[in-house]
């Protein structure tokens, strides 16, 4: 069960590290959070305590305006580069108006905003600079006495500078994936991973429509933009035809990194055809590699069925029975590792 579940829960090591660097900025913050509080309450009492209370809340505040004004300075822009992820009939990507989703430019205006203020208040206020510091280690000394009224301009200096440096750089160099990480999934919504394979679906479409007079194959043969469903059930049909699951499996090879992976049905399909090109393999006379990688093949794409769709253990053990009028896996009837997967 634990393996049955670490396998749905994969997840790529870009998502991990995307999850990593998030979770990292989240820590620094309760870790700053925390020690702020604790600096307050040491500011409470007198003494050497007070001191270092004062001067752990002068570090963190300022390190806290010195990152707000760091992120601000670092916002990414969206830059719209005038497509959307659509496919033509011709299987190419082109450019159309139907996104159903936008990115909201919100915080970069916001940003831009605060930015070109800041800047203009502070060149406008520059000559003031001097009277405020006089006016906080004025303030330090009488609450806390002459070192930490020396120390306080420099550690608010200090934790100024960290704080808008490592949140520049942090946001620049991690952050600005996480935004283009998320605008990418916006731009998808709504819209399918067409196969790659599309010109050759519908050539196939178009051969079984005209042969058997299908209405379904003649719909998918003339069809702008076939979807996966119909993929599927082109390559169905296909394991029908004689030797059909070799073009299964290289159609199916080019599906591997699309969107049709995450179909139980996919991957039933992909263990029918490995399971026919295993029994022919047989029958072929061909060597034990060439039916340990078929059989190999075979449980695997049924593994990735069960995992996704656990209801797929009744059909996969159906298409090992011998006797049945489907049985691409009727090899495996009592393959253990097979049995296994279908819960037997």
């Amino acid at each position: 069960m634990l393996q049955s579940l670490a396998g749905l829960r994969a997840v790529s090591p870009e998502s991990r590290e995307r999850d990593q660097r998030a979770a990292f900025l989240g820590l620094v913050g309760l870790i700053g959070a925390a020690t702020t509080a604790i600096c307050l309450v040491l500011s409470q009492f007198g003494g050497v305590a007070s001191a270092i209370g004062l001067g752990g809340l002068i570090l963190f505040a300022s390190a806290a305006a010195g990152a707000a004004l760091g992120f601000l300075f670092s916002v990414p822009r969206v830059l719209s580069t005038g497509e959307d992820p659509t496919v033509t009939a011709g299987g190419k990507r082109g450019s159309a108006n139907n996104r159903l989703m936008s990115t909201n430019t919100n915080m970069e205006r916001i940003s831009e905003w605060l930015t070109t203020m800041i800047v203009g208040v502070g060149l406008s206020q520059i000559t003031s600079v001097g009277g405020y510091i006089q006016s906080f280690t004025g303030f330090l000394q009488v609450r806390s006495g002459a070192t930490l009224a020396a120390a306080g301009p420099f550690i608010l200096v200090v934790g100024l500078v960290s704080g808008f440096v490592f949140l520049y750089l942090y946001t620049r160099l991690y952050l600005s994936s996480l935004f283009l990480h998320v605008e990418q999934l916006m731009s998808r919504v709504g819209l399918q991973d067409l196969p790659k394979a599309i010109d050759q679906i519908r050539v196939i479409a178009k051969e079984l429509a005209e042969r058997d007079n299908a209405s379904m194959m003649k719909y998918i043969a003339n069809v702008d933009q076939p979807s996966f469903d119909h993929t599927m059930y082109v390559l169905n049909a296909l394991l029908y035809e004689d030797r059909g699951y070799e073009k299964v499996l290289e159609i199916g090879d080019e599906l591997e990194d699309t969107a049709a992976t995450e179909m139980a049905r996919y991957w039933l399909i992909m263990a029918a055809a490995n399971g026919q090109r295993h029994h022919n393999l047989a029958s072929l006379g061909a060597s034990d590699e060439e039916r340990a990688e078929a059989r190999k093949a075979a449980l695997r794409a049924s593994r990735k069925a069960v995992l996704l769709d656990n209801t797929y253990k009744r059909r996969l053990k159906e298409l090992s029975n011998p006797k049945a009028g489907d049985n691409d896996l009727q090899d495996f009837v009592k393959d253990p590792e097979f049995m296994k997967i279908v819960g037997q």
